[in-house]
């Protein structure tokens, strides 16, 4: 029996349908599955992890760079500015000392009032010079460079008419006396300008300091990429020992430890320039500027003396500020008793001398360092200038012809020769503080070496992950 064609047409198998949307349905399926298979997965990882990496490494250039920045400008501007003014103050107050003493000693008939008292200008307009170029205060700090350098200008006029008019008695000390009046006023004077300017400086510092890349937070935003990065590397170190039965990948091993140490560099970097640029605003600089400070203050009271022998008229009372200079040095006044009790302990003392000098005399007597002895020949030194002071106001009481030597002397118990003793003394520390102040500045800007170590170490993150991802990858593929 023959088969009817149309029964066999409709019997027949009817073929897939592979093309159209079915095909493409299938083919998204697919692709869906493939991507969330091992491959596709480790893939992910693979480009997250150089993400993270990458992000890392400019996130540290970013901040390391800023910090960098803050610290330089500070140390390029306000800083030296700050010792700047310092050293302009003792400049200027010792040159109105040496002014004085040649009126006293009579030297300024042969040559005016001297060498000193050039060189101290000299080193004075230097000092206001590099004030001005790191000025770090704006206008105010114009204003107030502008204002010194107007007023010394008329104060040396007034010194030179000084001079001029030396031999018609009290005409020349008039002008003399007029000089150290500018230099000296309380409130208007070139030293309280100068003393103003500095003030406006350390502010000045202090929003240098504030500034938001000095701050932990951001150490901890630098960081928030690497952490991402190392959880990735141990949750994917996690699912190779599930799917591969391998129990350690080197490489993503080595690129963990490579994460870790370069976190923990930069960690210590961070820390270090932080700590480096705190020890030299804190520290250093305080006593860098306490030392020039000290210095000002006893040629200040020096030449508050010598000017008290040149003013003081017969039958009036010996009239200084002495005490007014010396006070903030140190209190209670320092004693021979004092000093005999300094030689067993620190003692009780309060100034800016006494702080300058605590930590060396707290040492202990048996040190060999030379710092403690050091300390109480500075001590003992002012005792004496403190001593030859009640000299000169004894003598000027009683007329005795004998003053002008003790006032103007360089002897070890006159006071000419006292406060050049103290000065000395000083001008050490301040030499010292200076080199201190300059190596916490490098120390602050050295960033131990991670500059050029964060672009290479980057580098190997990268590589480290791709050595130890991509092979598992074409490993899967191929098992497959």
């Amino acid at each position: 029996m023959t088969s009817s064609p149309a029964l066999s047409r409709r019997t027949r198998p009817v073929p897939a349908i592979t093309g159209g949307r079915g095909g493409s349905l299938r083919r998204a399926r697919g692709s869906l599955r493939s991507s969330n298979s091992a491959p596709g997965r480790l893939a992910r990882t693979v480009i997250a992890l150089i993400l993270c990496t990458l992000a890392l490494w400019g996130a540290l250039e970013f901040a390391l760079s800023g910090a960098h920045s803050a610290v330089s400008e500070a140390e390029s501007g306000a800083m030296p500015a700050i010792v700047d003014t310092s050293q302009v103050a003792y400049y200027l107050a010792d040159a109105d000392r040496v002014a004085a003493t040649s009126f006293v000693s009579g030297t300024v008939r042969l040559g005016g009032p001297g060498q000193r008292y050039q060189d101290d200008l000299k080193s004075a307009h230097q000092a206001l010079a590099r004030a001005a170029e790191h000025d770090a205060t704006g206008a105010d700090g114009s204003g107030q460079l502008q204002s010194i350098e107007g007023l010394l200008v008329e104060y040396t006029s007034l010194v030179e008419q000084a001079h001029a008019n030396e031999g018609q008695g009290a005409l020349g000390i008039s002008y003399l006396s007029y000089a150290s009046g500018l230099m000296h006023q309380k409130d208007d004077g070139i030293l309280a300008h100068v003393q103003r300017l500095g003030a406006a400086e350390q502010q000045a510092l202090a929003r240098q300091r504030s500034t938001w890349w000095l701050t932990p937070s951001v150490l901890l935003g630098v960081l928030a990429p690497g952490a991402i990065a190392l959880i990735l590397l141990i949750r994917t170190q996690r699912y190779l020992r599930r799917h591969f039965h391998r129990r350690i990948n080197p490489c993503l091993l080595a690129a963990s430890v490579l994460l870790v140490a370069l976190g923990g560099w930069t960690t210590v970097a961070t820390l270090h320039t932080d700590r480096a640029f705190n020890t030299a605003c804190d520290t250093v600089l305080p006593r860098l500027t306490a030392s020039w400070q000290a210095r000002t203050l006893i040629a200040r009271a020096a030449g508050s003396d010598t000017q008290a022998v040149l003013l003081t008229l017969p039958g009036q009372p010996f009239s200084s500020g002495f005490a007014d200079y010396t006070r903030p040095l140190a209190e209670p006044a320092v004693s021979s008793q004092m000093l005999i009790a300094a030689r067993s302990g620190p003692p009780s003392l309060h100034g800016v001398l006494a702080d300058l000098l605590q930590a060396d005399l707290a040492l202990d007597p048996a040190d060999n360092s030379g710092k403690r002895k050091a300390a109480l020949d500075t001590l003992e030194h002012f005792q004496r200038f403190t001593a030859a002071h009640a000299q000169v106001q004894q003598q000027a009481d009683q007329r005795d012809p004998a003053l002008v030597s003790t006032a103007v002397g360089p002897g070890g118990t006159q006071l000419g020769g006292a406060e050049a003793a103290v000065d000395g003394d000083l001008a050490l520390r301040t030499d010292l503080d200076r080199q201190k102040l300059a190596e916490a500045a490098d120390s602050a800007r050295s960033g131990l070496g991670t500059g050029p170590a964060i672009p290479v170490l980057g580098a190997a993150l990268a590589v480290l992950c791709l050595c130890g991802l991509w092979p598992r990858i074409d490993e899967y593929r191929a098992a497959r």
